[in-house]
């Protein structure tokens, strides 16, 4: 059975939040699309024609809007955290199980600082994978889509900039993966080996007092936790080079959208409100990008 039918199955208690928090992620996604194009019109039909009534009109448009993209994003938050709570208890309880039906052969052959692992901090970890697929990972490609969409709709003729850039990110997301893959693997290898000392510190306690081992141990922790160390840095650095890499893409994006967005203005092709409505939407793609 494979890991994604394994987590549906663990999954079904608790359907109607999982169905739940995707579709309320997709009323805040709608509200905040609309939110440019309101922009857009305060600009162009608003202070352009010195429209005060259309700009308070469509200003508190926006208001309802972003209270309603409010209200959808919290109800997301509650139902995706309630889901990913009551999924942890019972995997922890169905792996404390597990470990007490194991055979003395299983238990020999597998360290008990991994299975405190196990037990403790990775089920910790898939309860926040669970809360990003329920929030980000349905967030940000409903952004990434709509965002393009309304960007073509808003101004076609700039529609090219976003074929151009968003696959020089795609090509760096994918290859961040691939290098950060095995470093993460490594540290979850590391902390498995600093659990693993520690639980035979802590249950062997007096054993190390009797024989007067304490700074033999102490030297065991401490080369545990520096590797631990090396490797969570090491990592660290290499996912710190794609926010740097995002932000250099989106300012030259903006600048690259106010450049040949002001010659469509100045040319009477395109309207400032609608340039403007574009940058936010190149920008939210972008970032939805940044998300993954």
């Amino acid at each position: 059975m494979s890991a994604g039918l394994k987590l549906a199955n663990a999954l079904r208690p608790y359907w109607r939040w999982v169905v739940l928090a995707p579709l309320l992620m997709m009323l805040e996604v709608a509200m905040d699309l609309l939110q440019p194009r309101m922009v857009e019109r305060i600009i162009d039909e608003g202070i352009a024609r010195l429209d005060l009534g259309l700009v308070l009109q469509t200003g508190l448009l926006m208001f309802g809007l972003a209270v309603i993209g409010a209200l959808g994003g919290m109800s997301n938050g509650y139902f995706a955290e309630s889901t990913a709570q009551a999924f942890g208890a019972d995997l922890r309880e169905r792996l404390f199980r597990k470990v007490q039906a194991f055979a003395f052969v299983d238990l020999e052959a597998i360290d008990t600082g991994q299975l405190i692992t196990r037990l403790t901090n990775d089920v910790t970890q898939v309860q926040e994978a669970l809360v990003l697929v329920l929030r980000i990972l349905v967030r940000a490609p409903l952004l990434l889509l709509g965002s393009l969409i309304m960007a073509v709709l808003t101004s076609p003729s700039l529609a090219w900039l976003p074929l151009v850039l968003l696959p020089i990110e795609l090509v760096a997301v994918v290859w961040l993966i691939q290098r950060v893959t095995p470093l993460f693997t490594r540290v979850q290898e590391r902390l498995d080996a600093l659990n693993q000392v520690m639980q035979e510190n802590l249950a062997g306690a007096r054993v190390v007092k009797a024989f007067v081992r304490a700074a033999y141990e102490q030297s065991r922790f401490g080369g545990a936790n520096q590797h631990l160390t090396d490797d969570s840095i090491r990592a660290g650095r290499t996912v710190a080079v794609m926010p740097a890499f995002m932000m250099f893409t989106l300012n030259a994006s903006i600048v690259a959208v106010l450049w040949f967005g002001g010659v469509e203005v100045s040319q009477g092709g395109l309207q400032l409100g609608q340039v403007i409505a574009f940058i936010n939407y190149l920008t939210t793609a972008l970032f939805s990008l940044i998300m993954v």
